[in-house]
């Protein structure tokens, strides 16, 4: 079996989504995945040297930013429809048109899809049916939350939301980012959907913490993206009203991520550290005392919190810290920490509210340890690179043996990734294709 891998970003160790669909494409063998990546030109992907057989085609998408104009703007409304629809029926077939030339000459027998924007979701249904293959997709998040916070138009944003109806009924199977997510749309769409959550190497996670590793100090660490920003504020703000002080100790905070948070990065208390690999990661945040996942608690993000999984929490758990997750106690991580007894649970905005978890985490040595030891055990059953595999086969439904297995060349001849070109119909407006 041949997959054509459509996403709107390829597999990579520079970028989030691409972290994930790194690691599933190297539990594949070599030749089983062509990939159509349909990136937004300022993105420069790192494509790591193990894929270098994965054979990858890039097309420019197009801007998936409505226009940002005040609601009551004259012109801001029509225009942004516009522009939508320029996108949605002149952009997105000429896109289909040259993901089909590439499937076809790579021979593949069926479609992944990362459903994940507007052009994503308009293209993968059509081209599926256009090349007669099965339809396998997978969800990051609700697109409900992308359509916002996008800006996109109404009225398309509801046609978007129909097509990713009508493409999750035509999938043959759909990769969730949580169970809840799994849950609610098998029962929605009919879809057999099965959790694919990251995972790692247990090689790099760390041993659990027993205790505070400095005396008279805390170390809190936060790895990420800051789309949570008002949860975050809440934190800073609550130690700035205890003067950065727990129970007597100091506080400091350090922050990986690829963008510093708009409120106390000029702080002295805030170490901002930037990107860093998995490994490093893992390294740093284990070297905190305390793990911050901040989640949204606005009810515009409802959906959001209650399916979808933040990356950051499976990052944290192989770190054997214990977490203080600052969101709702009714959302999937929420209610999977609840579960796993890996961390405490900050259900309330306030400031008060925050400061009191805290100060739990440093005043109980009890269950400081227990909440460790409960993270490294929950890292070790349900995020392992051996539990993400057998997930990614269910999903597939494909039995794990077969992935030690070479594909077959189809009898189309394998061609050395630098040398390969896309077919003469797609020279003129391609990008590069890179291994």
């Amino acid at each position: 079996m041949k997959y054509l891998l459509l996403t709107d970003i390829p597999p990579c160790t520079n970028l989030t989504a691409g972290l994930v669909l790194d690691q599933l494409c190297q539990f594949m063998p070599p030749g089983s995945i062509s990939c159509f990546t349909v990136l937004n030109p300022h993105l420069r992907p790192d494509v790591r040297p193990e894929l270098s057989w994965l054979l990858i085609a890039y097309a420019a998408k197009p801007n998936e930013l409505g226009v940002r104009r005040p609601r009551d703007s004259i012109l801001g409304a029509p225009l942004s429809w516009a522009i939508e629809a320029y996108h949605r029926w002149g952009e997105v077939p000429k896109l289909i048109r040259k993901a089909e030339i590439f499937a076809r000459d790579a021979g593949v027998d069926a479609i992944w899809a990362v459903l994940q924007g507007q052009t994503i979701i308009r293209m993968a249904l059509p081209l599926a049916e256009r090349l007669g293959v099965p339809l396998f997709t997978q969800v990051w998040d609700p697109p409900s939350w992308w359509l916002r916070a996008h800006d996109v138009n109404r009225l398309h944003a509801r046609a978007v939301l129909r097509q990713f109806a009508a493409t999750m009924r035509g999938s043959r199977a759909c990769a969730t980012a949580s169970r809840a997510m799994a849950d609610t749309y098998s029962q929605r769409y009919g879809t057999r959907c099965v959790p694919v959550i990251a995972g790692h190497d247990v090689a790099v996670s760390a041993e659990p913490a027993s205790a505070l590793s400095h005396p008279g100090e805390v170390t809190i660490a936060m790895a990420g993206q800051f789309y949570a920003a008002e949860e975050w504020n809440q934190l800073v703000h609550s130690l700035e009203l205890a003067q950065w002080q727990v129970a007597g100790r100091k506080v400091r905070i350090r922050i990986l991520g690829g963008q510093a948070p708009a409120y106390g990065q000029r702080m002295p208390q805030i170490e901002f550290l930037g990107w860093r690999s998995q490994s490093e990661a893992v390294q740093i945040l284990s070297q905190a005392d305390i793990l911050y996942c901040p989640y949204p608690f606005a009810p515009e993000m409802e959906e959001v919190s209650r399916l979808s999984f933040p990356s950051k929490l499976v990052l944290y758990l192989a770190c054997g810290r214990p977490i203080l997750f600052h969101g709702p106690e009714w959302s999937s991580p929420g209610k999977y920490l609840a579960d796993r007894q890996a961390g405490l649970i900050c259900n309330q905005l306030s400031c008060a509210a925050i400061y009191n978890e805290l100060q739990r985490f440093v005043i109980d040595p009890a269950l400081y340890r227990q909440a460790a030891s409960n993270a490294s055990a929950a890292f070790r059953k349900d995020f392992t690179l051996s539990r993400m595999r057998q997930s990614f086969c269910e999903f597939l439904g494909i039995p794990e043996e077969s992935l030690r297995r070479p594909v077959e060349a189809r009898g189309i001849p394998r061609i050395p990734p630098e040398a390969t070109e896309l077919s003469p119909s797609l020279e003129q407006n391609r990008l590069p294709m890179r291994a």
